[in-house]
């Protein structure tokens, strides 16, 4: 495993090297070096000039999926909850001011890591909720207040899903 100009350079393979993986350092930040995960986000792969004998590593980053959503915004007050407004999620969450978390449809677990585009700084939020009316390709946000909650509408954005 080698830097070179911005670029992690590692080369995989059980004692002679099969691929070499180059992740560029700007795009993907903090790289991670583990024993070979089940999945893993082989960015490109080149042929190595020469075989070194190397042990078997792989690097990965997170994998991702991008999904087109119709993203809305409800808050715990009995307009948007109906008989949940209860202050826990379906997780059991025990709801408290300033919480950032996503509504899904049922087919998310609870747990998956999500990107919203202009909700909580473009930072990872889980999923902590589910409601009757979500389905298909539509999340719902959480907000504190119903007023945050209007403003935020109902948008159509470009969100990123962990696998």
């Amino acid at each position: 495993m080698k830097w070179y100009n911005n670029f992690l350079i590692v080369a995989i393979g059980v004692g002679l090297v099969v691929a070499v993986v180059v992740y560029n350092a700007s795009q993907f930040g903090v790289v991670k070096v583990e024993p070979a995960p089940k999945k893993a986000n082989i960015v490109s792969y080149k042929r190595p000039h020469r075989v070194v004998p190397l042990e078997p590593e792989i690097v990965y980053a997170p994998l991702w999926k991008t999904v087109e959503m119709n993203v809305s915004a409800y808050c715990p007050c009995v307009k948007c909850c109906e008989n949940f407004a209860d202050g826990i999620t379906a997780s059991g969450l025990r709801i408290k001011k300033g919480d950032k978390f996503v509504a899904a449809p049922r087919n998310y677990k609870f747990g998956t890591e999500m990107k919203i585009p202009g909700y909580n700084s473009g930072n990872v939020v889980k999923v902590e909720d589910v409601g009757g009316a979500i389905k298909g390709n539509k999340l719902d946000l959480y907000f504190d207040t119903h007023k945050e909650a209007l403003q935020f509408g109902r948008q159509y954005l470009s969100v990123k899903v962990k696998l």
